[in-house]
């Protein structure tokens, strides 16, 4: 009889710590940090200079009121990165609700084949 209610609180406590488990929601505004990212790398695709190995940055922005993206700071080794992607990047409207934020996103230039 013990070993009959040992098992019933193992399975009981396995059933609610499943049940617990699956009933997270996805972060509000998760579809919105995609939506963001992709419009990001359709505004840097094509560079115009010669890229021989991965270049890595990391972009620092906010959107204004008038959904325009404002680069504050870009992180990069290589001036000519930085140059390319506050040109490509500053004052392109985006299609998000969020304003005001400050957003960091990591940014990783490949040679085209």
């Amino acid at each position: 009889m013990k070993n009959l209610k040992m098992y019933v609180v193992a399975i009981l406590i396995a059933v609610g710590t499943t049940v617990s488990a699956n009933t997270t929601t996805p972060e509000k505004g998760s579809e919105t940090k995609g939506a963001v990212t992709t419009q990001i790398a359709e505004l840097l695709k094509n560079p115009e200079m010669v890229i021989k190995k991965d270049i890595e940055a990391t972009v620092t922005f906010t959107v204004n009121d008038k959904k325009e993206l404002v680069v504050i700071n870009v992180e990069s080794e290589n001036e000519n990165v930085d140059a390319f992607i506050k040109s490509r990047l500053n004052y392109k409207k985006l299609s998000t609700t969020k304003t005001g934020e400050e957003w960091v996103v990591p940014v990783r230039i490949v040679p085209s084949a």
